[in-house]
């Protein structure tokens, strides 16, 4: 009983995913509604708060179109001579660990495990290759630098009333694969969890069409009366079918499904370099459809928090 009041979201769980539980009281939809509520206490706990006094400001508008959309862009984030040398650092540490450790490949479709190696790990989403590099002061200045701007702290606690972590920060390669073969379960739209949660991307690289942008359904984070009955809906649907992915607590949902939410179609972020995309992953997002080979290059942070806390700390 006691993983109802954790981060715990698989249908698997026997509490979870008890049948009776969510098919006669609406467990899922009780438990969303306690978390969104806690989440919007620490949001108001926080309101007041601001960009420390000596930084860069953080434009208004950004912050109102995430509240508004659930994502936004930020182009030119960094003043030019720091995003020059940040990118000329990260390029060649992934430079580096190409030469030292050249990605393999997979042949196995869906989410695949960690392949570790010295300073980072490899993991793949059918033939997507996502390659994580850590963030050490001492080999990477520059980044680490980036990871503590309060600027992303503002948008943390703009999200989920929490502050930005800068050891949630990691270089990301991803390289899109074959998806006739190999498909990609992050290509097909999707919520993360049961509750908000943030996602950011600094791009290092500009992100073209054919790269596979970050795709996003406005408005999508909100739970209104329509996204908790289809929330309960999925979850009652997941629990009986034993299917997944859904089974494993992240739904999720056909473009054509999104009509009948009240949604509009998704929209693409193809940016240039410099530009900082965020979202609220409780809405829903997917990959962008890519060709085979292209790559995309961004620092990557990312928040999960412990949902049911009222502290804003």
């Amino acid at each position: 009983m006691l993983s109802l009041l954790t981060r715990k979201k698989r249908f698997g769980d026997p509490w979870i995913g008890h049948p009776r539980l969510n098919q006669g009281l609406a467990l899922h939809r009780r438990r969303m509604q306690l978390a969104e509520g806690l989440c919007r206490w620490r949001r108001w706990l926080v309101a007041p708060q601001g960009v420390a006094p000596g930084a860069l400001p953080l434009p208004a508008a950004a912050l109102a179109a995430l509240a508004r959309d659930g994502c936004v862009q930020i182009p030119d984030f960094l003043p030019a001579a720091s995003f020059a040398a940040l990118r000329e650092e990260v390029e060649e540490a992934v430079a580096t660990a190409a030469r030292l450790r050249p990605p393999g490949g997979n042949r196995r479709t869906g989410y695949q495990r960690k392949r570790p190696f010295p300073g980072g790990f490899d993991r793949f989403d059918g033939g997507t290759l996502n390659r994580f590099l850590a963030i050490r002061p001492a080999s990477m200045p520059e980044a680490a630098r980036v990871c503590a701007d309060p600027r992303l702290t503002a948008c943390s606690r703009a999200v989920i009333g929490l502050p930005h972590r800068p050891a949630n920060m990691e270089v990301y390669l991803t390289v899109h694969g074959e998806e006739a073969r190999t498909p990609d379960l992050q290509k097909v739209l999707h919520r993360d969890t049961f509750f908000r949660a943030l996602k950011f991307w600094l791009f290092l690289r500009p992100v073209e069409p054919e790269d596979g942008p970050f795709e996003y359904v406005p408005g999508s984070h909100r739970l209104d009366r329509r996204r908790l009955q289809w929330e309960q809906a999925t979850a009652n649907a997941a629990i009986a079918t034993r299917a997944m992915p859904n089974l494993g607590g992240s739904f999720r949902i056909q473009e054509a499904e999104l009509g009948a939410l009240g949604l509009p179609r998704p929209v693409s972020f193809s940016c240039s370099a410099n530009t900082l995309v965020l979202a609220d992953v409780l809405g829903f997002h997917r990959r962008g459809d890519a060709l085979p080979g292209r790559q995309r290059l961004a620092l990557y942070g990312w928040l999960r928090p412990y949902p049911f806390s009222p502290l804003p700390c």
